[in-house]
């Protein structure tokens, strides 16, 4: 018996060694992985930080564009207009003509005078003169517009949504935080 006991010790000996080398491997291999996963949650913190940040920033910002606008609008109307204009006349008409006068002599007959006219005559009038009339024009006028449109994000209701991104990333913060504490004890 003494024969078995001797290899069976050695092989006992030697599953035993075995069996603790691959126990020191799978904690090796534990810890290695316990280590990556602190790691990540380290990476995790940071990343959720820095989104937490960048949430806040962007509260803070303001939409900005610029609206072109290239456009012909016809423009239709018809304007009354009356007014009275007052006319200055000052003008000097000459005249010159010859009138025939027909004279009746009695029993000598009758016989024609022509009596020449030479004359200025001086004219001073004012004279109103009223004018009513529609006048109507069509046209069109282009239009070339660059309007900058400035919409600062907190008047928007994209405040509620930020806040609400901002809680949740702080709920994932903390129970990332929880989950590292749990890991250390």
């Amino acid at each position: 018996m003494k024969k078995l006991y001797t290899p069976a010790l050695i092989l006992l000996t030697l599953l035993t060694l075995l069996a603790l080398a691959m126990g020191g491997y799978a904690l090796f291999w534990l810890l290695q992985i316990r280590q990556m996963a602190l790691d990540a949650q380290q990476v995790a913190l940071r990343t959720v930080a820095d989104a937490r940040a960048l949430v806040a920033g962007i509260g803070d910002d303001s939409f900005s564009y610029t609206v072109t606008i290239r456009r012909d609008i016809p423009v239709q109307a018809s304007i009354p207009f009356r007014h009275d204009f007052t006319v200055p006349i000052h003008a000097t008409i000459p005249i010159s003509t010859v009138v025939i006068i027909p004279v009746n002599a009695g029993l000598l007959g009758t016989f024609d005078i022509d009596v020449p006219v030479r004359t200025m005559i001086p004219v001073h009038l004012e004279v109103t003169v009223p004018v009513s009339q529609t006048v109507a024009f069509s046209t069109t006028v282009p239009l070339n517009l660059d309007v900058p449109v400035e919409i600062p994000l907190s008047d928007t209701p994209l405040t509620g949504y930020l806040e609400e991104l901002d809680a949740a990333l702080g709920q994932l913060e903390e129970g990332l935080g929880q989950l590292g504490s749990t890991t250390t004890q």
